[in-house]
């Protein structure tokens, strides 16, 4: 019989796996399917091992739920240090770097797998609010520094955090927005 492809992101069988392994497999569950189709034996297959194997690490799905739901916290409040650090640009390069981490095609999976999730538990809602609450915050005090009132940096600001919510849903689904699209919004939006 000839020899099969191995794939080199599933572990071997009998090798040992650690809960990472278990939350990497999960997370492309959550990001392909969404949080219903993570099952104990949807895991165990992908992985290449039997459904036993899972229980050395969780006590059952709830538990490996509970851990992902961690360990995707972990990823909004490393996106949300990332932001932060862009506090000290000058108001128009701070809006643009933020624009380029949010506008990631490949947090783009991730973040809208995540907001899917967050309309049925409440600890990844608080999460995804937190997250977008720093990037409003960012927004509105740079549009507070290029000089618009109130009224115009809060309507400004949330424009912003509406058109990166709709590039992730959009992900996939319609045209991808280009840098250059992202260039002529920001300079739409920060233009006195």
């Amino acid at each position: 019989m000839p020899d099969q492809p191995v794939d080199q992101t599933t572990p071997r069988r009998g090798s040992r796996l650690s809960v990472d392994d278990w939350l990497e497999a999960a997370t492309q569950i959550l990001v392909d399917d969404g949080i219903d189709a993570l099952k104990i034996s949807r895991l165990s297959a992908r992985l290449g091992v039997t459904k036993g194997s899972f229980y050395w690490h969780f006590t059952d799905i709830g538990a490996l739920k509970s851990a992902l739901a961690e360990h995707c916290r972990q990823s909004q409040a490393t996106a949300a240090s990332r932001i932060e650090a862009l506090a000290s640009l000058p108001p128009v390069e701070r809006v643009e770097a933020m624009a380029r981490l949010l506008s990631d095609p490949r947090r783009w999976a991730m973040e809208s797998a995540l907001r899917r999730w967050a309309v049925t538990d409440e600890s990844i809602a608080a999460s995804v609010d937190q997250l977008d609450c720093r990037i409003f915050a960012i927004a509105i005090s740079a549009m507070r520094e290029l000089g618009f009132s109130e009224t115009e940096a809060h309507a400004r600001a949330t424009t912003l955090l509406y058109a990166g919510i709709g590039y992730v849903h959009a992900h996939g689904r319609l045209n991808e927005a280009t840098v250059d699209d992202l260039h002529v919004i920001i300079e739409i939006l920060t233009r006195r």
